[in-house]
């Protein structure tokens, strides 16, 4: 029975984990904002950061929470590789939309969050 309890616990907090920001929104998250879906408290918080984030201003690009979706200002980042500019300078890495932002992050954070974060 415990290791049931411990089990559905350990889902429960996956599942509300993988629902949180991504940072990619839904393509018509700026139609539904403006029809309220942000504000709406009928639509539950994680569901809202899933799917319209960055356009509610819950979340940022890189996938974190802004101040209003429960997070707090950005931490200090650096490259994880020493190819980074390289790779933004020659291939315009940092804008690639088909890397998703997090990937770019985890990698090359000093070099793309100015760019991802504008």
């Amino acid at each position: 029975m415990t290791s049931l309890l411990t089990t559905v616990s350990l889902l429960a907090l996956v599942s509300g984990i993988a629902a949180q920001c991504t940072g990619n929104d839904h393509p018509s998250c700026a139609s539904w904002k403006n029809n309220g879906y942000c504000t709406n408290a009928g639509a539950p918080m994680e569901q809202r950061k899933q799917y319209c984030g960055v356009t509610c201003g819950f979340c940022n690009t890189d996938g974190t929470q802004t101040a209003a979706g429960g997070g707090s200002l950005y931490p200090a980042c650096t490259d994880a590789n020493e190819n980074c500019p390289a790779w933004n300078t020659n291939n315009n890495f940092c804008r690639d939309t088909a890397t998703p932002n997090t990937l770019k992050l985890l990698h090359c954070c000093g070099t793309c969050r100015p760019i991802i974060q504008g």
